[in-house]
């Protein structure tokens, strides 16, 4: 009985945060000038027979709720409290959650893996998260690319003014309100081609060159709309 409260009292909790933020979101969102016309590269990947992992740093993903509404993505997150609030907003704004394992070592590739599989033609994941270090690419990504042929697009995100919360490991950016952001798509890597170039250290180059590519055009993107 006292297990089916806990259960119940999570739940209820969780429905509360998420709501909270989903009404934050979308006002926030609402006052925003915003250049996301590169999202429509997400849809020709996909479009072109590819399995897409869209792939960003930890950091930068509270805008990306609003921003790309309406994608028919996978968003990945860990089974926990604060997994299962972000799993909500999900589906608030379209996306289709997947809680993986809370012990990622051991069982969260194999279960990411499996929505590879059987699922997706887009799947949204944090490069470094969920827990860090701060832009630590994880195992996982760079696996699905070099072992199973999957491509990972890598998404930037610039703003004009933002909060950047030094206090967290990720260095969470919120973007202020009326200000601007620009949202850039990079070239897909294809990491099957480079699987015997160097080891993994080698690949998480290869990713990182891509994610300061999109980052700088991000960057490029919001200059242009002063």
């Amino acid at each position: 009985m006292a297990e089916r409260w806990r259960q119940i009292a999570i739940s209820i909790g969780v429905s509360t945060v998420a709501g909270f933020f989903i009404a934050i979101l979308r006002l926030w969102n609402a006052a925003l000038r915003k250049d996301t016309r590169q999202l429509e590269k997400l849809d020709r990947y996909a479009a072109e027979g590819h399995q897409v992992v869209a792939v960003f740093w930890h950091g930068k993903y509270l805008p990306l709720f609003p921003l790309a509404k309406g994608k028919d993505a996978i968003v990945i997150t860990v089974n926990s409290f604060r997994g299962r609030v972000i799993g909500e907003i999900c589906k608030r704004f379209g996306y289709r959650p997947v809680l993986l394992p809370a012990d990622t070592k051991a069982h969260g590739f194999p279960a990411l893996l499996q929505q590879v599989k059987e699922n997706a033609k887009l799947i949204a994941l944090a490069l470094d998260g969920p827990k860090g270090p701060y832009h630590r690419i994880r195992a996982g990504a760079l696996k699905l690319s070099a072992l199973h042929g999957v491509k990972l697009a890598p998404v930037g995100i610039a703003s004009s003014r933002k909060i950047v919360m030094t206090s967290r490991w990720d260095h969470q950016e919120a973007p202020l309100p009326f200000s601007r952001v620009a949202l850039a798509v990079g070239d897909v890597i294809d990491l099957s081609e480079h699987v015997d170039d160097g080891g993994n250290a080698r690949l998480e180059d290869i990713v990182r060159q891509g994610m300061e590519a999109v980052e700088r055009e991000a960057q490029d993107i919001l200059a242009a709309m002063a």
